[in-house]
């Protein structure tokens, strides 16, 4: 849940073990959940199976957002992760910052 609805411009994703990530966007006002960010790659196969790399981050930028959900103002995030190259380790996000367009003053 975010303070308040704004638009998002761009994600900084921390990641701790998984594999893809997929950011889904909606409003608490109601309505379906929407895709922001489609699902991609935080780690290669190879990376995940080994282990190896676990904690990068990954930034998004508005080129990589779903062009009409980074146009409206949201004030909920679902954060769907996946790791199927390795079942036998936890994965997760070691944090996740949502950027809202800067103002024209700012």
């Amino acid at each position: 849940q975010l303070a308040s609805p704004l638009p998002i411009h761009s994600l900084h994703i921390g990641n701790d073990g998984a594999a893809f990530v997929e950011v889904l966007v909606g409003s608490s006002c109601g309505g379906d959940f929407q895709v922001l960010l489609p699902s991609s790659a935080l780690m290669s196969p190879s990376e995940s199976r080994a282990g190896a790399e676990q904690r990068r981050v990954r930034c998004f930028g508005k080129e990589s957002l779903v062009k009409g959900s980074a146009q409206a103002t949201w004030d909920r995030l679902r954060v769907v992760l996946s790791q199927p190259y390795c079942q036998t380790r936890p994965f997760g996000l070691s944090f996740i910052r949502a950027f809202s367009a800067p103002e024209e003053e700012e």
